[in-house]
């Protein structure tokens, strides 16, 4: 699942592009450092907004809020930093963190995921989403877009390796991020931030090290045929052990 969110509003300005305080479009260089920050968390179900690190996620060394512009006021948003290390036009895969959840944060995640939370995150301005294939009566298909992505999901028995009723987390995130390249300025501008969330139930061999050269996972490459990293608050320690990853891929737009 994935998502681009254009700058609608370059297109329907007339003549040029009207934007908002802080919100003007950036070129990025090559290797460049491209920020992900973190907004709230959203249910349909709930309609109680939280705190992205109200939940055991991966921090950075300090989280601050990050904030920029007047319409994210306006927005009522809740945005800080992240701990995702992105450079422009890097294709990679890194782990981002190991946690081994306590009872209680593990319980939490069970209810967040079972209401049905969404996480939200924004690139250089530009809201992170996921993308849905459906198909029409007459057999066509249509894309459509929700922002952020779903936090995880309930098992059932049209999900492979999950048992009904499970709640299951999304703990691999792949970004996939358009870029738009012009004569008329140098670098590249992000016109899109989609993400694909996947539940994967990391291995590896041997002792686990912070140290990625060090490190042999053995749940590579990642994709959707991974046996899913079940939330399970009444599981052992090693039940509960959490591997954080993501990957990015670039992809060019008009």
């Amino acid at each position: 699942m994935s998502l681009v969110f254009l700058r609608v509003w370059l297109l329907l300005a007339p003549v040029a592009a009207f934007y908002l305080p802080g919100v003007a479009p950036h070129e990025y260089l090559d290797n460049e450092k491209v920020e992900i920050k973190v907004n709230k968390l959203s249910s349909t179900k709930t309609q109680l907004p939280y705190d992205y690190y109200s939940l055991p996620f991966c921090r950075p060394a300090e989280v601050v809020n990050k904030m920029e512009n007047l319409g994210e006021v306006l927005h009522g948003s809740v945005i800080k930093n992240s701990a995702y290390d992105i450079s422009m036009g890097k294709i990679e895969f890194r782990v981002l963190c190991k946690r081994t959840l306590e009872p209680a944060e593990a319980t939490l995640l069970h209810t967040r995921i079972r209401q049905d939370y969404r996480v939200h995150m924004i690139m250089d301005n530009l809201p992170a989403a996921t993308k849905m294939i459906r198909e029409l009566p007459d057999g066509q298909t249509i894309v459509m877009y929700d922002r952020g992505y779903p936090l995880g999901f309930v098992g059932s028995a049209e999900r492979q390796g999950s048992v009904p009723g499970g709640a299951y987390l999304h703990n691999h995130l792949r970004f996939v991020l358009k870029y738009h390249k012009d004569a008329a300025f140098d670098g590249a501008r992000i016109v899109g931030f989609e993400v694909e969330p996947l539940s994967v139930k990391h291995k590896y061999k041997g002792a686990w090290s912070d140290d990625a050269s060090q490190l042999q996972l053995l749940t590579l490459p990642v994709g959707p045929d991974l046996p899913p990293l079940r939330v399970d608050p009444k599981g052992s320690a090693a039940e509960r052990e959490v591997v954080y990853t993501y990957d990015v891929k670039w992809e060019p737009s008009d």
